[in-house]
């Protein structure tokens, strides 16, 4: 009986199956399948160098047609494109990342990923072009390498790739070459670029300009052997000034190389000796003086030192006595290690800054800008005098914000106003003659702007046949607000008879801007090289 009840239930069964009807859906859509042809997976270039990669790929249902997908570029976690392809000047700091390229199927959102290593170099460390400008009133570094054809500026740049903007009010920006000796500087790094700012005498790496830390109290208290310890919380840097006292090239090959950096704050004066033998040596002096001193400081007596049979020595002999101005007296001295030495007693411009004083193609034979802001004066003294004069003329074309050059074989001296460039010779002051139309090598008219363009600061080249001129276009702000950038640099050929246009850079930097020549390393002229 069993064996028929199972019989019945086979019957049963086979036959719900044959009347079951099958539903489902079993029309499949194919995917689409990218295959990457070729992309790079490891890539080595300088930061602000451009990123070009042109991927190749193919997709089984629509071989190469773009339009079908969307794109990204990623650097780690960030986006830096959401194009097909990759143009992309590198902005980020030096190190490893990796780039990331994601295609996306817009109908159905299936992804395909390639991926490479990049390691980002320095580029900063060659010869170059550096501007410090402000924009939306926070100052910041555009760069230009001059070591490579074809490369573009990277406008703005440091603030973009820090947490902390760079300064506030930068009113220097210079370079120095000597920054101690190799263990030194592998701890703290390379120091060669200086601003002074409201922040105060911030360094930075002359290779790879990133903040190398601050001149301030405690660097001055790490490094000086002052005793008693001096009292810094009124220091304030207003100015600063370098001497490359020896940089000698011997020929078993080692470099000796010694600088001083003179340092003019508001509570004093601070002499900083960098070697190759040791750690920096710091004097302090004028602490508590009656003196106050415009920002300006000067070797008063250079010279080119001898060649001593193979050893080629590239610096400058000097005698460490500087040019400076006293405001409380309206007087010119000279500074020696802290001794002051008036230069002509009988000659006092009372209400009156330096801010600008150099020495000459002629040694001892010195040359000064003063203003008392709304007059400004051209001074010379010679200290091959046994009873040096102070000669002075007015100079109504000069302000506090024009920039000077001198040359050194030449009795002239480049300087600008808002509008033009001028060159000028030094023997004029003693014969009362002042800067005049004349003297005008250039107008920014010459090169297409309108009247509402100023020159900001110029920059001559230490082989002194062409110079830098900052240019902005943006009239009365010097907040450089706006996210258009209205600074532009040109350079200038000052060979012949009337200074031609080298190259000009638009919409590279914000207002205000200084500018600087940025040599890998000293050299006394382009002739002398000495690496």
């Amino acid at each position: 009986m069993k064996r028929i009840h199972l019989f019945f239930a086979v019957l049963f069964l086979l036959g719900l199956s044959g009347c079951y009807e099958d539903k489902g859906n079993y029309d499949f859509t194919s995917i689409n399948e990218v295959a990457f042809d070729e992309f790079p997976k490891n890539l080595e270039l300088d930061q602000f160098d451009q990123l070009v990669i042109n991927p190749s790929f193919t997709g089984s249902l629509y071989d190469k047609d773009e339009s079908k997908y969307e794109y990204e570029w990623r650097m780690n976690s960030k986006v830096i494109a959401n194009t097909r392809d990759l143009d992309y000047q590198i902005q980020e700091s030096l190190g490893s990342y990796t780039l990331r390229y994601t295609i996306t199927d817009k109908e159905n959102q299936t992804k395909a990923f390639a991926t490479a290593q990049l390691l980002i170099n320095s580029s900063t460390s060659s010869d170059g072009i550096l501007v410090v400008s402000n924009q939306y009133g926070k100052a910041d570094f555009s760069y230009l390498r001059l070591d490579k054809e074809g490369v573009s500026f990277a406008p703005m740049f440091y603030n973009r790739t820090h947490d902390e903007p760079l300064a506030t009010n930068v009113t220097q920006l210079t370079q120095t070459f000597v920054d101690g000796y190799p263990s030194y500087v592998t701890k703290y790094g390379g120091q060669g670029i200086k601003l002074i700012a409201d922040e105060g005498l911030l360094r930075f790496s002359n290779v790879d300009l990133e903040p190398a830390g601050k001149i301030d109290e405690q660097f001055f208290l790490e490094f000086g052997s002052l005793y008693p310890i001096p009292d810094y919380s009124q220091y304030k840097p207003t100015y600063l000034a370098s001497f490359i006292s020896q940089w000698r090239r011997t020929p078993y090959g080692s470099i000796m190389n010694n600088e001083y950096t003179y340092i003019i704050s508001e509570d004093g004066t601070y002499i900083i000796s960098y070697s190759r033998n040791g750690a920096p040596s710091i004097y302090s002096y004028l602490k508590d003086s009656d003196y106050r001193l415009s920002p300006m400081s000067f070797e008063t007596g250079r010279s080119i030192p001898a060649n001593y049979n193979n050893n080629v020595y590239a610096s400058w002999s000097g005698t460490s006595r500087r040019g400076v101005f006293d405001e409380n007296t309206g007087q010119f001295f000279v500074y020696y290690f802290g001794d002051m030495k008036a230069v002509d007693t009988t000659q006092v411009f009372p209400g009156y800054k330096a801010f600008y004083g150099e020495d000459t193609y002629q040694s001892l034979l010195c040359f000064s800008a003063i203003s008392n802001g709304s007059n400004s004066k051209l001074c010379s003294f010679d200290l091959n005098q046994e009873i040096p004069k102070v000669a002075s003329v007015d100079a109504s074309l000069v302000s506090a914000k024009s920039r000077f050059f001198m040359l050194r074989n030449l009795p002239y001296v480049y300087f600008n106003t808002a509008k033009g460039l001028y060159k000028y010779n030094i023997l004029n002051v003693a014969s009362g003659i002042a800067p005049a139309g004349s003297d005008q090598i250039l107008s920014l008219q010459d090169f297409g702007y309108d009247a509402s363009a100023t020159i900001t600061d110029i920059s001559l080249h230490r082989g002194e046949k062409k110079m830098l001129v900052s240019v902005s276009r943006y009239n009365t702000d010097e907040d450089g607000n706006g996210s258009e950038l209205k600074g532009d640099i040109l350079e200038i050929n000052l060979e012949g008879t009337a200074p031609k246009l080298i190259n000009k850079w638009v919409g590279v930097c914000g207002a205000k801007a200084l500018v600087i020549y940025k040599y890998r390393t000293f050299a006394r002229n382009d002739e002398e090289y000495v690496d």
